[in-house]
């Protein structure tokens, strides 16, 4: 866990070193996708929200051996749908939920680090209706290179409602791209 930075439940916030707010990756991808949950009502975000933090939960414990929570039957068939694909492509997590950081600009916190068929790749889980791959990019791109991980893969474990999840390879932004993005982010603060 990084030590300069706490995450806050409460208030979902980032603080370094008790002393003040850092940006979260979500935060700054707001300012990129505006207008993504634009015409979605704030009670289905709240409720999609808490379906996909409890598969999150669950997943974190299943892999630690320690499961304190319970799925409904809907969510039991998401997670039907991540063992199908750690036994397909062979899942060997690593590291879960890890607190990234990058020169106090920005931090967030990674789902999983996972070595998949002898290949290191860093992972977020989405429940999602539909994969977001631009999104995605950003997030995964953001947390790597706070982290310097040069993982040999970024990617989706996808686990919508439908019996349809997959393994999704989603394409890294280049540190260019990065660098452009984070002279914006400070012009922000």
């Amino acid at each position: 866990m990084n030590n300069e930075i706490e995450y806050v439940e409460e208030g979902h916030v980032y603080l370094y070193k008790g002393l003040y707010i850092v940006p979260s990756v979500t935060q700054i991808l707001e300012k990129i996708f505006p207008d993504k949950y634009k015409n979605v009502p704030r009670e289905t975000l709240m409720r999609k929200a808490s379906y996909g933090s409890q598969i999150h939960q669950y997943i974190e414990q299943y892999e630690k051996g320690i499961i304190t929570i319970k799925l409904n039957y809907i969510q039991e068939a998401s997670f039907g749908q991540y063992l199908r694909l750690k036994d397909k492509y062979n899942i060997n997590v690593l590291e879960q939920e890890k607190i990234v950081n990058y020169k106090d600009i920005y931090a967030g916190r990674y789902d999983m680090l996972a070595e998949i068929n002898g290949e290191i790749w860093l992972i977020d889980i989405k429940t999602t209706a539909s994969l977001d791959k631009e999104y995605l990019s950003w997030q995964l791109s953001l947390y790597e290179y706070a982290e310097k991980l040069n993982a040999d893969h970024l990617g989706s474990i996808w686990l919508p409602k439908k019996d349809i999840g997959r393994l999704v390879e989603i394409e890294r932004k280049s540190k260019k791209e990065i660098n452009k993005l984070l002279e914006e982010v400070k012009k922000w603060k």
